[in-house]
């Protein structure tokens, strides 16, 4: 089975259930009237109501059916991954834009010589795979610098936290402007301004590259 095409059919659920065609404690219909709904096997159906399931939208009853426990799911990472799609994209390049100002504002003020030295080689991937134009790789290494400016900062909480949102981004699809309509020098220079300021100390402007960088990557992986 496709993770695409299981994916596909869960959001196609969620969306039927959080109509207002069902409320808490409706049964759905059966896997096979399902199965027809969306044009699927009822194999794949039974795996997209566990993934629901899963996700807190149904109560899968034994001998009796599938059942709306909560029309709006639960909130956990898991769900997030396995709800992949554009809104989650854009979500979770939000999440980066709120939280990255301010992991390299920490890092701008507490770092070792160390520190600097693994934001480098950070940035060093990252431009080898802006040279090969691996758009994939490039949104990888975007997000891994940030990683690794989390893991500068000695905090576990935000460590873990930016290595869950890297996890999330595995997902993304590239569907944004690509690397033809960006000023390549310039993507790369913001990033080496921004180890300078993070080097020198300067909170304020690295706090303002991070943004620049974030919004670059935005624009580079979400269509318009």
């Amino acid at each position: 089975m496709q993770l695409a095409q299981k994916n596909s059919v869960c959001e196609k659920i969620a969306a039927m259930i959080q109509s207002n065609r069902f409320s808490k404690g409706d049964r759905l219909p059966g896997e096979r009237r399902l199965a027809e709904l969306f044009g699927t096997s009822r194999n794949t159906i039974r795996e997209a109501l566990c993934n629901l399931e899963t996700m807190g939208y149904v109560e899968i009853r034994r001998r009796s059916g599938c059942y709306v426990k909560n029309p709006q799911g639960r909130l956990s990472w898991e769900a997030l991954r396995t709800g992949a799609n554009s809104r989650m994209a854009g979500q979770l390049l939000e999440a980066f834009s709120v939280t990255v100002p301010g992991l390299v504002r920490r890092a701008a003020a507490h770092h070792t010589a160390s520190d600097i030295d693994k934001l480098e080689h950070a940035t060093a991937r990252l431009g080898r795979a802006i040279v090969n134009r691996d758009m994939e790789n490039v949104a990888r290494q975007y997000i891994g610098f940030f990683l690794s400016v989390a893991e500068t900062t000695g905090n576990d909480f935000l460590t873990l936290l930016l290595r869950e949102l890297a996890t999330a981004a595995e997902g993304l699809s590239i569907g944004g402007t690509g690397l033809s309509e960006v000023v390549v020098d310039a993507l790369f220079a913001s990033h080496v301004e921004l180890i300078n300021a993070i080097r020198t100390g300067n909170m304020k402007e690295a706090a303002s590259l991070a943004e620049s960088c974030i919004d670059t990557f935005s624009r580079l992986v979400l269509a318009d």
